[in-house]
């Protein structure tokens, strides 16, 4: 069974739900509408659909390594299935895939900042700041990451409403003809909407500080549930608004969907959009920073807030050479395939090797019992 820390560390299993949403919501809620229709095009929307569904497989296959783990995080699994001198290592590629996370969900944010709002701030103190924000709120430990996160639980909720405006306006038969497309079409846009739905591998660090963690399992289902089903409803609004020829031109559909909201006393509703979705994202990156800590107090034990520091200077390190809006298509590819590799590669992987470890572990026990001579 997975190791609990000490309680008064831990969060209730109700609050993982916030934890892996806000993980999961992030700055590419802006921009996904435009790169999940590479392939099915309008027909993207099941293809976002089967991903989000296959994710609740993968959240099992999470749980049951975890509940066989000596102290329930990554960490432990790969020292139990690799040994020490090879599961560090290999702990560490999970550390540098949680670096691609966080500037993934920052240097995205940081270009709408620029061009949409501050167009003469340097990026790196765009930078700078929100380093040093996401590192103010992770100092205060994982209850406080978790208030933020609950903050981001609540934000894209309540934005749904005003996407009634665009639907005023919606044109139905851009989503004619339905499943005009083969399957290669639909895994295409398969693969691309991953990155929309990443952060459920947080999982594999957050288990040991939840309570009960038999009752946190319905949660996580709950959580994904969620994240699937609000960018399903933002895409849909999206694709009716839009036809496919708009969108291939269109680098942030979410925005451009609030800008035609207008009433007396706001003109810029946009604006609103873009610093609300501040918590959003500072939600992702804080979960990250915190799991990139505790990888490095766990595997070469320096303490927490040198590893703060470390890993904010490398993620200021890595974004430092991304001036240009290919830079960040090329992050997010990577993450795309870094993330495809982890979650259905890699997971599925280790989930059948610990089983055949027990099965092995205990056939040789039930062997050494029948060996046993009679007293």
């Amino acid at each position: 069974m997975g190791k609990q820390v000490k309680e008064s560390l831990t969060v209730s299993p109700y609050l993982l739900w916030t934890l892996i949403h806000g993980t999961q919501m992030g700055s590419t809620l802006l921009i996904f509408q435009s790169r999940i229709i590479d392939g099915a095009e309008m027909d993207s929307l099941f293809s976002f659909a089967a991903v989000g569904i296959s994710l609740h497989l993968i959240i099992a296959m999470m749980f049951y390594l975890l509940s066989h783990s000596t102290e329930g995080d990554i960490i432990s699994i790969h020292n139990q299935l690799f040994g020490k001198w090879m599961g560090i290592p290999m702990t560490f590629v999970f550390y540098g895939y949680i670096l691609l996370f966080i500037v993934n969900e920052l240097r995205p944010y940081i270009e709408v900042i620029h061009v949409w709002v501050f167009p003469y701030t340097p990026l790196w103190s765009l930078s700078v700041m929100f380093l040093l924000v996401a590192a103010y709120i992770v100092s205060g430990g994982l209850r406080v990451i978790t208030g933020i996160c609950f903050i981001c639980v609540i934000i894209p909720s309540l934005l749904i409403p005003s996407l009634y405006f665009p639907l005023k306006q919606a044109h139905w038969t851009n989503f004619l003809p339905l499943f005009n497309h083969n399957a290669y079409q639909f895994a295409e846009s398969a693969y691309h909407s991953l990155s929309t739905m990443l952060g459920v591998e947080f999982l594999l660090l957050l288990y040991p500080f939840i309570k009960n963690q038999e009752k946190s399992k319905k949660w996580a289902h709950i959580a994904l549930a969620h994240s699937t089903l609000i960018p399903l409803i933002i895409a849909f609004v999206s694709f009716a608004y839009f036809n496919i020829q708009e969108l291939q031109h269109t680098i942030w559909p979410t925005l451009i969907l609030s800008k035609i909201i207008r009433f007396p006393f706001i003109e810029r509703f946009d604006y609103i959009y873009i610093f609300i979705w501040f918590f959003v994202m500072i939600s992702a990156c804080c979960v990250a920073l915190w799991g990139a800590i505790r990888i490095l107090k766990k595997t070469i034990g320096i303490k927490s807030r040198s590893s703060l520091w470390i890993t904010g200077g490398l993620v200021f390190i890595i974004m430092l050479p991304m001036k240009n809006p290919m830079m960040i298509e090329k992050l997010d590819s990577a993450l795309t395939l870094s993330g495809w590799i982890l979650l259905y590669g890699y997971i599925p992987l280790l989930c059948a090797w610990m089983s055949l470890r027990r099965w092995f572990a205990n056939k040789k026990s039930m062997h050494n019992e029948n060996e046993e001579p009679e007293t």
